[in-house]
């Protein structure tokens, strides 16, 4: 009869845990992303035959599923449109030869153009390098356009200024000669060489002609050319009409060399032409125009040493700009990522507790039966051990669900104060038959001046028990464990350690993502949700681990008067 009962209380349990899993996968209650991403290796197998419609529940004893198919859950239009993408990306690569990889090329361009395309796929994971190469484009555009107009600018200020100033001294030249009655009158060749002469000897001049009102050359510093007509010559039709003209391959886009420039010294190409216009002092009507080559070394100097120094400024300016604003998306993609595996793990975090309290209610009536049967069994003449141990722990989830439904009435989050040694002595006493049974030794050390802390009870417990329960996990053929609590500076540090089997480096990184667990019997829950409430509290959990060596639990928050939370925030 004890044998019967103990085969109907495991298949109770094995029914249970059955059930749990069923209705937490066909209500759908954890995302489908989030299943997606779990590792189900080393507890599912492929179901040949099946493609991508579903994998077969292999080994999973503690769940007690059947062999079946675990079903996805139906694809949503972005889902359907993501797919339709994918598969007409696939068959254009087949069609054009170029296979999985994109290695061969059918038409020219076309690596080319599956980089792009790859480039810019409408996936959040390439808006930084879009940004990025996008901005760079933009702001070395922009900058080169300044540096071009911005230098252009000052360099005809410079070379006009030049000009008038040059001008100005023509101008006195010519009014104090009373220059102009030689164009009036048609002067000789000799008598221009007397007024125009000194003049072209300055430095920096390398070349002068001089115009009258009929285009014809009168004097020049080359003798051959005097008499010979000007031809055509937009900048001397400009001075003709009055106005000061001014050409320079300084001030153009690119650089030439006109036929004149065979008497300038070097390649002519930093030659400044100035058409100056010589008018008649009382009627103001052009009578000539001299015409300089002028070669200011120094001016020249400037006019360069001025570029470069605007080409520099835009190029780091452009350079500065483009940088801050990479870091700055660069930043802002961080905290989004953050921000979204955060919500990933809320809702899947707040699914898993949707489902719990939803079937909190039904665990009453197995557990009770459960328990029925433990004590019938304790009743007979063996007595055995393993009856009380049944009814203990049946008695731990009774007092656990209550607690659950208490917690999801009041909305969550109720803080209380708390002593911190009897929380963890009820823990303790919740675990000691198990403890005993793997014979772990179990110790507790507690600071003298431990306060009582603001905290939400039911959630630190199972913290708490959570945390001692998968250090009990890491240690079936005994060990040691330990908690120890101290005040620092206002912070309370609770740490349990254990010398069990520890941790891999790549299992620490992954335990506090929802469902991923180390153990076979695990849903990889716990820890997660012992965070997120720890965080809730304003705290932290870390865990520090050595594989063979054991691990160790370190839980920090702040202690907080009840001032300071007596209105939490939910």
């Amino acid at each position: 009869m004890e044998g019967d009962l103990l085969g109907r209380t495991g298949r109770w349990c094995d029914e249970l845990a059955q059930s749990l899993c069923q209705l937490a996968l066909h209500a759908r209650c954890v995302p489908h992303e989030i299943l997606e991403s779990v590792d189900f290796s080393d507890r599912f197998d492929a179901v040949p035959g099946t493609g991508t419609g579903g994998r077969r529940v292999g080994q999973m004893p503690l769940l007690g599923l059947p062999p079946g198919v675990l079903p996805h859950p139906p694809l949503g239009p972005a889902e359907r449109r993501s797919s339709a993408r994918r598969q007409r990306v696939l068959r254009y690569a087949a069609r054009n030869g170029m296979g999985s990889t994109m290695t061969r090329t059918s038409f020219p361009g076309a690596r080319l153009l599956a980089a792009l395309r790859a480039f810019f796929a409408h996936s959040p994971l390439y808006w930084t390098r879009r940004f990025a190469v996008l901005s760079l484009v933009c702001i070395a555009l922009s900058a080169s356009t300044s540096a071009i107009l911005l230098s252009r600018h000052v360099s005809e200020r410079m070379l006009w200024r030049n000009a008038e100033l040059a001008q100005e001294f023509l101008d006195s030249l010519v009014r104090m000669q009373d220059g102009h009655r030689l164009f009036q009158q048609g002067g000789e060749a000799r008598q221009f060489e007397q007024l125009f002469g000194e003049m072209a000897r300055m430095p920096g001049l390398v070349h002068t002609n001089v115009f009258d009102a009929q285009r014809r050359l009168v004097w020049s510093t080359n003798p051959e050319a005097i008499g010979r007509d000007a031809g055509v010559n937009a900048e001397l039709d400009e001075a003709l009409g009055g106005r000061l003209a001014l050409e320079s391959a300084l001030l153009e886009a690119s650089s030439f060399i006109k036929p004149e420039h065979a008497f300038v010294p070097g390649d002519g190409r930093d030659a400044i032409e100035v058409y100056i216009p010589v008018q008649d002092a009382a009627t103001h009507r052009v009578v000539g125009v001299a015409e300089l080559y002028m070669l200011p070394t120094r001016l020249i100097d400037s006019v360069h040493e001025v570029t470069r120094y605007v080409w520099l400024a835009c190029a780091g300016g452009g350079l500065l700009t483009y940088l801050v604003l990479v870091w700055m998306v660069m930043q802002a993609d961080r905290q989004i990522a953050a921000q979204q595996r955060t919500i990933v793990t809320n809702e899947s975090l707040a699914a898993v507790g949707d489902m719990a309290s939803a079937v909190a209610h039904g665990l009453r009536n197995p557990l009770a039966s459960i328990r029925s049967s433990a004590e019938l069994i304790a009743m007979g003449p063996e007595q055995p051990r393993e009856a009380n141990d049944i009814m203990s722990e049946v008695d731990r989830l009774q007092a656990w669900i209550a607690k659950l439904l208490a917690y999801a009435q009041q909305g969550g989050r109720a803080l209380q104060p708390l002593c911190l040694r009897d929380l963890l002595d009820a823990v303790l006493a919740g675990h000691a038959p198990r403890a005993r049974r793997q014979g772990i030794t179990v110790s507790c050390e507690l600071a003298a001046d431990l306060p009582q802390v603001w905290a939400d009870a039911p959630a630190l417990e199972q913290v708490v028990d959570n945390l001692v329960s998968n250090a009990l996990d890491a240690m079936p053929s005994g060990g040691q464990l330990r908690l120890s609590a101290a005040l620092e500076k206002g912070v309370l540090s609770l740490e349990v350690a254990d010398n069990g089997v520890g941790i891999s480096a790549d299992d620490l990184e992954r335990v506090f993502t929802p469902f991923h667990t180390t153990k076979r019997s695990g849903l990889g829950v716990g820890l997660p949700l012992a965070r997120r409430s720890i965080e809730r509290l304003g705290g932290t959990l870390t865990l520090e681990s050595r594989l063979g060596q054991g691990t160790s639990a370190r839980i920090r928050w702040p202690v907080r008067s009840h001032s300071a939370t007596q209105h939490p925030t939910t």
